[in-house]
């Protein structure tokens, strides 16, 4: 669902594809870097960016940093996930405007 020509996420989706990694269950950073497939730089910053915006809780579990989504953190997978399933059970439109109509 990359919407960039050189087949990047968007930050949107580096978002979903980390609260779904989380949401199989309580995981360490490096678990959830792997799944997403994302680098450790840009994990940091998406999650710290999540836990400051309620998506995300932090805790030790034998002095290991683990994370487990919150209330709002499965509600917005969850409402990503339903949208996404929406969209690819529509038909697409043939009346959209092409390039050449404009």
């Amino acid at each position: 669902m990359t919407s960039d020509p050189q087949g990047r996420r968007s930050k949107l989706e580096i978002y979903v594809d980390i609260l779904g990694a989380i949401a199989s269950g309580n995981i360490g950073p490096t678990r959830i870097m792997y799944k997403a497939n994302i680098s450790w730089q840009v994990l940091q910053e998406t999650l710290d960016f999540l836990m400051s915006n309620g998506f995300l809780a932090e805790e030790l579990e034998n002095s290991r940093r683990i994370y487990r989504l919150t209330e709002k953190g499965f509600r917005v997978l969850k409402d990503f996930i339903h949208v996404k399933e929406e969209l690819i059970a529509t038909k697409p439109l043939n009346n959209y405007p092409t390039r050449s109509d404009f």
